[in-house]
């Protein structure tokens, strides 16, 4: 028997992701990661960085590179207030292979006045975005982004 449909709202800090009705999702929190069915207890939980996956009331599934934030399960929905999320289908792998070599080169220089913490994060939200495309088949390249355009 299908799990019944809740309502789901992703929230980056300059637009709302997705809005709709699941059943289910699959997030990453900061001590792993952890799903969600209908009727789970109401709880509030800290988003750590990597691929979310949402199934939809038709069975289909979209994943989403989240990093830190929060996850609010209320009676009538989960909110989902994440620092940085993109879908799959955003997600410019060029750019997020760039970003990983970047964060990996800060880290092992290891200069005086690194932000290790900082660097660790972009680290994280390069591997939460690539761990998505690998998850998923879809990758934009700048190539693509530039053949929409036209």
């Amino acid at each position: 028997m299908p799990s019944p449909p809740f309502d789901l709202t992703v929230l980056a800090p300059d637009h709302a992701l997705f809005e709709g009705r699941v059943t289910s999702l699959v997030a990453p929190g900061i001590d792993g990661y952890f799903g969600v069915l209908a009727r789970h207890a109401p709880m509030v939980a800290q988003l750590g960085s990597g691929a979310m996956m949402i199934r939809q009331e038709n069975g289909s599934e979209e994943y989403f590179a989240v990093s830190a934030g929060f996850l609010e399960i209320e009676l009538d929905g989960v909110t989902i207030l994440a620092d940085t999320a993109e879908a799959a289908a955003e997600i410019d792998v060029e750019r997020a292979r760039a970003a990983q070599e970047r964060a990996r080169q800060r880290i092992r220089r290891r200069e005086r006045d690194l932000d290790v913490a900082r660097a660790e994060a972009a680290l994280q939200r390069a591997l939460a975005r690539l761990q998505v495309v690998e998850k998923t088949g879809m990758a934009r390249t700048r190539a693509t982004s530039q053949a929409r355009q036209q």
